[in-house]
């Protein structure tokens, strides 16, 4: 693994916000097997997932796919990083990259507001806007009309170069091995 860039170094607070993630999937699971096992009527998730969704984008394919004891280790793992950064884990660094990069162009996506096509004037529009998406300016094109219109497609590139990996790197860190993300149960 080549040596990580700037934007892959994590802090502590960043680490604890990643294990509040955990504990978001973990209380959806939770309610939703709760109301399986006993019949009870299940509260509407919808507004949790979508709160879910827009802070850690990505996060509903673990919500569906992740194991609880994985989803649990998962916690384990990132509260022990939160006390001792000598703790934190690839796994964490990529997810925090790729959240933050996946956050920014769905950002740059909104911001176009369905325009397709870009002239030098919106990349500078977006580029001074001073947010988050703003570090996509230059790709707005592709944005506009992403490769097989999957967004991610432009995210995994950029996560990989953050991190120093190759992309089926990048997507085994973010994503964590086939073997552990199996179906729920």
């Amino acid at each position: 693994m080549r040596e990580p860039k700037a934007a892959a170094v994590v802090t502590s607070s960043a680490v604890a916000d990643l294990g509040d993630k955990y504990a978001r999937i973990l209380a959806l699971r939770e309610a939703h097997d709760h109301a399986r096992a006993t019949g009870a009527p299940e509260a509407d998730p919808r507004e949790a997932m979508a709160a879910l969704a827009a802070r850690w984008p990505g996060s509903l394919r673990e919500l569906d796919e992740l194991p609880l004891d994985v989803v649990r280790a998962r916690q384990r793992a990132l509260a022990a990083a939160v006390d001792d950064a000598s703790r934190i884990e690839p796994w964490m660094r990529a997810q925090l990259v790729f959240h933050a990069h996946a956050r920014a162009v769905l950002g740059a996506k909104r911001w176009l507001a369905g325009r397709k096509e870009i002239d030098d004037a919106s990349k500078r529009a977006l580029a001074a806007a001073g947010e988050e998406s703003s570090a996509w300016a230059h790709a707005l094109e592709d944005i506009a009309r992403p490769p097989r219109g999957r967004l991610l497609d432009l995210v995994w590139p950029r996560v990989a170069a953050d991190l120093g990996v190759d992309e089926d790197e990048a997507r085994r860190l973010v994503l964590g091995d086939r073997k552990t993300v199996t179906a729920r149960r």
